[in-house]
């Protein structure tokens, strides 16, 4: 809910700055924001091969002609919903307020995340590998919105995790912006394959493509290579692999209610 959104990620961001700006032992703040800023697959961010130089490996991997774009952190910040919004108000906001109190800061721009214990929610969107997963658990099918051709650039929540940390202790990160991403676009359909591997026999189906269904992209991962001295290490394969092991050993991550979601789905198939 857009108020969620305001209440946690402007009027909560507020106090944690506030009471780091007033810190005497604080050394440097990390500020979780979130690829979104940057639009994060606007149609007009899609470039044409003639737009944009390209290794040829990057030219065969286009989708439909065009290529997903790479978003650096210099790219023009365009947030395209309130969730977005609010993270980029917190980039902003950090900076106003620990640049003048003398603290130093990094702004981390985390690109999908995904791993466990990452566990599905009744109305969101969000997290397809934990829903594709959950879904094919619960022998319901894999719904592929638009065919699936969507990217994402999928981020083990382990490198989240390193990569965070690494903004916090590396000194050439002090008042940076770096990207968290591989660098490698996913198409919503291979995470899909992926997680159908995992579960013999599960349905995939394609769907409408819903109103506002972001076409996406990956991140451009120079700076962070720079600055961290660092790049994430686990591949979408291993780690849709140690999400669906991790599913299959905790029964409690597969919510009540998608057991009533599959008895609908198979009276209407009856």
């Amino acid at each position: 809910m857009p108020q969620d959104a305001i209440g946690h990620n402007v009027s909560g961001t507020q106090t944690v700055l506030s009471a780091a700006a007033a810190s005497r032992r604080l050394k440097r703040l990390v500020f979780v924001s979130s690829a979104s800023v940057c639009g994060y697959g606007n149609p007009d961010d899609w470039a044409g091969p003639e737009d944009e130089h390209r290794s040829v490996r990057e030219l065969l991997g286009s989708v439909y002609g065009r290529l997903p774009p790479q978003f650096g952190e210099e790219r023009q910040v365009r947030p395209l919903s309130v969730y977005a919004n609010t993270k980029a108000f917190g980039e902003v906001q950090t900076d106003l307020v620990l640049r003048p109190a003398g603290i130093s800061y990094s702004v981390v721009r985390c690109f999908s995340v995904y791993g466990q214990p990452q566990v599905i929610k009744p109305g969101s969107q969000s997290w397809v590998v934990a829903w594709f997963a959950a879904r094919a658990a619960a022998g319901l099918p894999l719904h592929l919105n638009g065919g699936g051709h969507q990217v994402r650039d999928f981020v083990h929540v382990d490198d989240i995790a390193e990569g965070t940390l690494r903004a916090l202790t590396e000194p050439a990160a002090d008042r940076k912006t770096v990207n968290i991403g591989t660098g490698r676009p996913t198409t919503i359909r291979t995470v899909a394959d992926l997680v159908s591997g995992h579960f013999p026999g599960t349905r995939v189906v394609e769907t409408p493509m819903p109103p506002g269904d972001p076409l996406g992209g990956c991140a451009g991962t120079a700076l962070m290579q720079e600055v961290l001295g660092w790049q994430p290490a686990i591949t979408i394969e291993d780690g849709v692999a140690k999400y669906v092991r991790w599913l299959k050993s905790t029964p409690a991550a597969l919510p009540g209610w998608l057991a009533g979601w599959l008895r609908q789905e198979a009276g209407q198939r009856a």
